[in-house]
Order: structure tokens, then sequence, then C-alpha cells
């Protein structure tokens, strides 16, 4: 999408689609639900047969939508577009999965000289 310099931030901003999600939060969010309820709904499997894993896997992804637009638009609020993709990118370098260039080591600067001064009296 091109987008225009002169305007201002919100209107190049991704908007909003359905309860606080823009579009890629929508599917990653549809996504982690997907994942998760193929996971969860395995042990179901043996208890009730192999539709239990088609049904947790489309029906996950409903709770995750539901309950979590609230619970992300609670930590949006007050903060930059992309907020949530750095906290990601962040989470990621810290487990050694994410891109190598991204600073995550904060270290305090401390000025040392080697010879004493010498006063000029």
């Amino acid at each position: 999408m091109a987008t225009i310099k002169f305007l201002p931030d919100r209107l190049n901003a991704e908007p909003v689609v359905f309860r606080g999600f823009n579009t890629p939060e929508l599917g990653l969010a549809a996504l982690t639900g997907v994942l998760s309820g193929f996971v969860l709904s395995l042990p179901f499997a043996f208890l009730f047969g192999w539709l239990a894993i088609p049904t947790g896997t489309l029906l996950f992804p409903l709770v995750f939508i539901a309950f979590g637009g609230k619970w992300l638009a609670s930590k949006k609020r007050g903060k930059p577009e992309n907020y949530l993709w750095q906290q990601f990118e962040l989470k990621k370098c810290r487990m050694g999965l994410g891109d190598i260039s991204l600073i995550i080591h904060s270290r305090g600067w401390s000025l040392q000289r080697s010879k004493k001064l010498r006063s000029s009296k």
C-alpha cells in the first residue's frame, strides 16, 4: 500500500477490523487459536474419536478472537502502533529465534582516564 508522506501517521495506520484487532493481529490470533485448538483437542480424540480434532481446531480461534480482543485492546492502549510487534520481536530475540541485529542489551557508559591530568597552574 502506498503511503503519502505529508499525512499524519494515523491515516497510514492499519484500520481496526474486529474487536480491537487489525488485520495482521487478527490473523495471528486465529493462527494461535488453530494451533492451540489442535494440540488441546488431541487428548479428546482418544476419548471421543477423530472428530474432536477438527472441532477443536475450528472452535478455538473463535475463543481466542472473542476473549483476546478485549485483552489486546487493553495492552495496546496509549502505545505506538507497532508496539506489540516490537515486543514480539524482542521475545523472539531473547529466545534466540529473531533477528540478530536487534539490540537488546543496555549497558552504562563509563569514562576512565589512563593518565592523571596535570593541573595547568
